[in-house]
């Protein structure tokens, strides 16, 4: 009796996958990274806050930059000037004027000549002509009053702290300042000495502040302790940010003491985020108990689609403290390639959950970089970049989905990464179109995000899938796709040394594969399998009757006991299994090898057995199984036993009809189809598409006559007759 068709995913299957993905969801949003509070300073603000409640407050920040303000304001204290300095800057003084008192007392030189010999001095500093012309012109006892008023005057100026500054200009600024105000407080006799003194002092006077580090540290606490507490009163409903504002320590303060933004955890966040984490993971779950979009076994390709899913909401916020907010309005916020997601469950599940999962991953990808800026270290600029962000990336991600569906060539991806770049540009250029103001360049920006987005989307796609089908050994259709080639290996040996074998699996292909586009199987799958289904006839290839190609040849079977025959027979099932893992086809493949035979006889070689009159034992004669498993191989084991009984049998419609209708009917008898999911519907159509099939392979041809004497003279004379069609 055939049972009900089981689902491929099973509840417990949908829960534990629901379960993963929701647990993955709530880690990737929990409001967990070191207890901050929502926006942190430097943040840019989501939108116009408002004060919830009047305040009235101390504010750290404010008070913190007065008292900062305030220590900024004490100058440096400066420690006692270096008295070996001033010596050394008075004794170099003095050295110069003396050079200059010699050259002054000789009266073998002219004017000019003793200006020439004093501008050529060494000096540290610029002393210019009129302070030269100034000392040639005082007589010697003039001179020497003057040097020691001047050396006076230095000793005087570098006993205080001077050339306060932090460059060599701002130190010469200070010296000068000090020069003046030294030389108005002492006087001097005339303008032109009190000219020279003021070069020479510049001249000779060099840096001698430093700072006392604690003493400075000291004053400038006190001036930090002197700020009163700064008191700052909020009114409700006043604005405190705006929407794009960078936020600073000040607004934090202020919307905390309003009440507008909570500190730490805060249970209605975590509860949010396990409500949303749990509603994504139960959307999937459900949807995939109710589409059942996966072939069985499913349990491998469900670990692959939850990998994926949460491999690219983890991609998602590692990137999203990197590109957002978008204060520049670069757009490559959507070159996150969150259509990965929907191009990999397409890849191997039908198009109906890759829409499914492309729209619950754009959905909560936004949901991710705009409802927790703590965890993702971003945020959005405004509600409306929220909605565009989903709406992107759920575009992008179904139409690559839908390029990819299923695919059967690698070009495929390529196709799909060209659909998910044009879909995300058409989705970004709708809400730019809304936008103020707008700028052409946003459009150059647009179709660089797009084409990131859409070129990472189909190159991570293919690699993931890759990695995951050979990880988790998952048949992908491009295997499929590959195996059905006929250079393969294994079918170029069956052609070249069981030609009948090849062609008996080519025509249970046909047949497979019609069949399973009947009743909603998977034809290529099908197909594939009954290529190889018969593998291991390639062991003995003169012992099956397809191969014995010689007519009127006696067979290799006659002597032999029917039993021994019956061990021949079935050992193709075993040979066929050692030369698929050899060969490394797929578990998916391999399973058709001893499917296609069940649990049923070698019938022929145990009633001939019968026949001889003996009594032998079925189990001698009994294929090992199992039964089939799934529909395609149900449609195997019927597609071979048919084409054998037909091509044995007589040809006429009525005949095929016939034979399909007992073949199937034997199969039901025997039990063959109680262990997979096929009904009597499903048995129906696919003996409507046998008989189709087999009267195409065996329809009548028209019996052509001998040749007339007149066109075998033509044949003799080497002219070619002309034929009729």
């Amino acid at each position: 009796m055939l049972r009900p068709p089981s689902p491929a995913v099973t509840r417990v299957a949908a829960a534990a996958f629901g379960l993963i993905l929701a647990a993955g969801a709530a880690l990737l949003v929990a409001p967990v990274a070191g207890l901050r509070s929502d926006l942190a300073e430097g943040d840019y603000a989501p939108r116009t806050f408002e004060a919830a409640h009047d305040a009235q407050f101390v504010s750290e920040a404010l008070t913190e930059a007065a008292r900062e303000q305030a220590a900024a304001a004490v100058q440096d204290v400066p420690l006692p000037p270096d008295p070996a300095l001033t010596d050394a800057r008075v004794a170099a003084l003095q050295r110069y004027l003396a050079s200059v008192r010699s050259i002054v007392a000789r009266t073998d030189l002219s004017t000019q000549q003793k200006a020439d010999q004093v501008a050529a001095l060494e000096a540290p500093g610029t002393i210019g002509s009129t302070t030269r012309l100034y000392l040639i012109s005082l007589d010697s006892t003039g001179l020497a009053l003057f040097e020691s008023r001047a050396a006076d005057l230095l000793r005087a100026l570098m006993s205080s702290p001077i050339g306060r500054g932090a460059t060599p200009e701002e130190q010469q600024r200070d010296i000068a300042a000090a020069v003046e105000q030294l030389i108005a407080q002492r006087g001097s006799a005339s303008e032109g000495e009190r000219a020279a003194l003021s070069t020479l002092l510049r001249a000779f006077a060099v840096s001698n502040f430093r700072v006392d580090a604690a003493a400075t540290e000291r004053a400038r606490q006190q001036a930090r302790d002197a700020v009163s507490p700064v008191v700052r009163t909020i009114t409700a409903g006043q604005v405190i940010v705006t929407e794009g504002q960078r936020i600073t320590a000040q607004e934090i303060e202020a919307l905390r003491a309003t009440g507008t933004l909570r500190s730490g955890l805060d249970p209605y966040t975590l509860g949010g985020a396990a409500l949303i984490a749990a509603g994504f993971g139960l959307l999937l779950g459900l949807y995939a108990y109710l589409l059942q979009p996966f072939e069985s076994p499913a349990n491998r390709r469900l670990i692959a689609a939850a990998l994926t899913i949460l491999a690219v909401l983890l991609g998602a916020r590692v990137a999203f403290p990197v590109l957002t907010p978008d204060a520049e309005r670069t757009f490559l916020l959507h070159a996150i390639p969150v259509s990965t997601a929907a191009i990999v469950v397409g890849s191997f599940a039908r198009l109906s959950y890759a829409a499914v999962v492309a729209a619950a991953v754009g959905i909560f990808a936004a949901f991710i970089g705009g409802s927790f800026p703590q965890v993702a270290g971003s945020t959005y600029i405004g509600p409306l970049q929220s909605l565009e962000f989903a709406t992107v990336a759920t575009a992008g991600g179904l139409a690559g989905a839908a390029a990819i569906n299923r695919a059967e060539r690698i070009n495929r991806y390529a196709l799909a990464g060209i659909a998910a770049a044009l879909a995300t540009a058409a989705a970004m250029a709708s809400f730019w179109l809304f936008e103020m103001p707008r700028a052409n360049i946003d459009l150059a920006w647009i179709g660089l995000a797009a084409g990131i987005h859409g070129a990472a989307s189909a190159v991570l796609g293919l690699g993931i899938f890759a990695l995951l089908a050979f990880a988790l050994g998952i048949t992908s259709r491009i295997q499929l796709l590959e195996l059905a080639q006929p250079e393969h290996p294994l079918l170029r040996r069956l052609q070249e040394e069981a030609p009948g074998t090849y062609h008996h699996s080519m025509l249970v292909g046909s047949l497979a594969e019609r069949a399973a586009i009947a009743i909603g199987a998977d034809p290529l799958l099908a197909r594939v399998g009954a290529y190889y289904h018969d593998i291991g006839k390639l062991a003995m290839p003169r012992y099956y009757i397809e191969n014995m190609l010689e007519e009127g040849a006696p067979s290799p079977h006659d002597g032999l006991p029917p039993e021994e025959s019956a061990r021949i027979i079935r050992a193709h099932v075993t040979n066929g299994l050692e030369l698929a893992r050899k060969h490394r086809l797929p578990d998916v493949i391999r399973d058709f090898i001893p499917q296609h035979h069940g649990t049923r006889l070698v019938s022929y070689f145990y009633r001939t057995a019968v026949r001889e009159g003996r009594q032998p034992d079925p189990a001698d004669f009994r294929y090992e199984g199992p039964r089939p498993q799934s529909r395609e191989a149900a449609i195997v084991m019927l597609a071979d036993s048919c084409e054998a009984v037909i091509r044995a049998g007589d040809h006429d419609p009525a005949a095929i009809d016939q034979s399909v209708d007992a073949v199937i009917a034997e199969r039901l008898a025997e039990g063959q189809f109680d262990e997979c999911d096929i009904t009597m519907r499903d048995l129906q159509a696919i003996a409507r598409t046998f008989k189709a099939t087999f009267r195409a392979v065996y329809h009548p041809r028209v019996r052509y006559p001998q040749p007339t004497p007149e066109e075998l003279a033509s044949v003799a004379r080497g002219e070619t007759p002309v034929r009729s069609p």
